[in-house]
């Protein structure tokens, strides 16, 4: 599949997609899903400074806590982009939104699908990203991920786990990643029931 192709799949498939959203008082976050289409279609992913204090050395998708001043879910995703790995959002085609997600310290985490053309020009910022590494498409939508079962805020989850090159893709990263192969690869991997969490209210 050619990456005009996939990026028109993407396009329709998540035009139809109905995510779960909550709505609620606690902190919200956002994360963009960058696709990159650049040759083969990808996704590109990030590992996180050995010195933070939140996740240190994990894979994770860019993003951070929306502020006041964000207009939108969307633009919060797109700025924390920029900021972390020298994307500019006008270079990105939004596709939507994927279902809300809680973090472990109860963040409402809500993620973001963006296509982007040419990502030649990404760079880490120091401050908050280690390394930048991309993910063929082919490889998720052919893999089976590993699953492991987990209590997350009183709800059981299965949490996947995916294996590439060296780097280990889990957690919410993947639980994000894995309903995002389930719109574009017609695939019904578990996902997690957040919205029946303890600790979500409206």
């Amino acid at each position: 599949m050619t990456s005009d192709d996939f990026d028109q799949k993407v396009k329709k498939q998540m035009a139809g997609h109905k995510p779960t959203l909550l709505e609620t008082e606690k902190k919200h976050a956002a994360v963009l899903l960058p696709v990159s289409l650049s040759g083969e279609p990808s996704v590109i992913l990030t590992i996180r400074a050995a010195h933070l204090k939140s996740h240190p050395g994990d894979v994770s998708f860019p993003g951070g806590m929306v502020e006041s001043f964000d207009g939108s879910i969307e633009a919060a995703a797109l700025r924390e982009t920029h900021e972390e790995i020298n994307l500019k959002p006008d270079d990105f085609q939004v596709h939507g939104r994927l279902s809300s997600a809680l973090s472990k310290n109860g963040v409402v985490v809500h993620p973001v699908v963006g296509t982007i053309k040419d990502a030649s020009s990404y760079l880490a910022s120091p401050d908050e990203i280690a390394k930048i590494f991309e993910v063929p498409w082919q490889f998720f939508a052919e893999t089976t991920p590993e699953l492991t079962p987990f209590n997350r805020h009183g709800i059981e989850i299965q949490v996947p786990h995916f294996y590439y090159e060296g780097h280990h893709i889990w957690g919410l990263t993947a639980m994000i990643l894995l309903e995002f192969i389930n719109i574009v690869e017609g695939t019904q991997w578990p996902l997690p029931p957040f919205h029946q969490s303890k600790v979500y209210s409206r």
